[in-house]
């Protein structure tokens, strides 16, 4: 148990890996149930894990680039309002060390990375392999050491999310405007925002639904970011079927995401936040990898299947394909066809659906 009864937690930025940081944040929770709790965030941090009851407030970390010094005092004087006795950072960066630190924050934890250990005082050593570089560590294991090193048992790796009622009604008009019926519901997440090597190909994306919609009756829908609007519209105007619902015509947000994505059975997905939302609500997953390390992201989802083809140059861990022009460039996700992924959509669907069919 802490005996500090004021704490915040400084929010990873990315949605998967704050979903992945949900099962640190539930342990935390139970190691102090009688402590206010207070998440500081970048906002896709915060929606992501709106509804939980793992904490008690927040605090928004809404410069979208950190804005220099004063962005930095900027969030240091937010934190010192709450006057919290710890900080627990997710975040490895020296910027979110600092900016506790200059709150006054008498007691920060967090992993001795990008040169801010002589700023914690629960000090953490990331695992290293023996050449000195980062061990590559699933990142709920992680954040669940960095837990354990408090003396908070974490051992669950279960992650959790809750929708808000308020996108829960707004998902179910959508859903009833597109009389999608009974009939079960598959998501395709053809966007990231990391880059464009994560990117599967609209025409891919296509393929599978089609089949999909002609092997087994489901109704599609198609999730992007309003960033990500004319990606969404590729993959429809390369269907031959109808698709139900697509988020490139309606302003989507992460509340929605979550709302859709609990009442479908199955999501076809590249290496996105998407991917954690579909196993935190348990419905099955396809995920498609290319530039990216999946033992970085591992999420022990029994109804994932993950598709990948290896390369001497992946994964690479780039936004962009460091090959020049020609038969090598984006080989990684080029080579993965169709016919992959769906054999493994394929096998994962009748366990999703429920008896008699219709969304989970």
């Amino acid at each position: 148990m802490l005996n500090e009864r004021n704490i915040a937690v400084f929010l990873p930025t990315w949605v998967g890996d704050a979903v992945m940081a949900t099962p640190a944040l539930r342990a935390l929770r139970r190691g102090a149930p009688e402590a206010k709790i207070t998440y500081v965030g970048r906002p896709a941090a915060l929606a992501t894990l709106e509804s939980l009851t793992f904490f008690d407030a927040q605090v928004a970390d809404a410069a979208p680039d950190g804005s220099g010094k004063a962005g930095l005092l900027r969030l240091a004087r937010a934190i010192r309002r709450g006057r919290f006795d710890m900080m627990v950072l997710l975040t490895n960066s020296f910027r979110s060390a600092a900016a506790a630190s200059l709150a006054g924050v008498p007691r920060l934890a967090g992993y001795v990375r990008d040169g801010r250990g002589w700023l914690l005082t629960d000090r953490v050593a990331p695992p290293r392999s023996p050449d000195g570089r980062f061990e590559p560590v699933p990142a709920s294991e992680y954040y669940g050491a960095l837990i354990r090193s408090l003396g908070v048992p974490c051992e669950s790796m279960q992650p959790a999310l809750a929708v808000s009622p308020r996108d829960a009604e707004t998902a179910e008009a959508m859903l009833a405007s597109a009389h999608v019926g009974s009939r079960p519901l598959v998501m395709l997440n053809p966007g990231a925002s990391f880059g464009v090597s994560k990117m599967w190909a609209p025409r891919q994306f296509a393929a599978v639904a089609d089949e999909l919609i002609s092997r087994h009756g489901v109704r599609i829908i198609i999730n992007v970011s309003p960033g990500e609007r004319a990606v969404g519209r590729a993959v429809a105007d390369a269907m031959r079927r109808p698709v139900a619902l697509n988020m490139a015509d309606h302003d989507g947000t992460i509340g929605l995401l979550k709302a859709l994505a609990c009442q479908c059975v199955l999501l076809i997905t590249n290496d996105t936040g998407a991917r954690h939302v579909g196993a935190a609500f348990g419905i099955g997953v396809v995920t498609v990898f290319g530039s990216t390390d999946p033992r970085w992201s591992e999420i022990h989802h029994a109804k994932e299947r993950t598709v990948r083809v290896p390369l001497p140059c992946s994964p690479c861990q780039q936004p962009l394909c460091l090959q020049p022009a020609g038969p090598l460039y984006h080989k990684c996700m080029e080579d993965i066809t169709p016919e992959m992924v769906l054999r493994e959509a394929d096998e994962l669907l009748p366990q999703c659906i429920p008896a008699g069919g219709g969304a989970s």
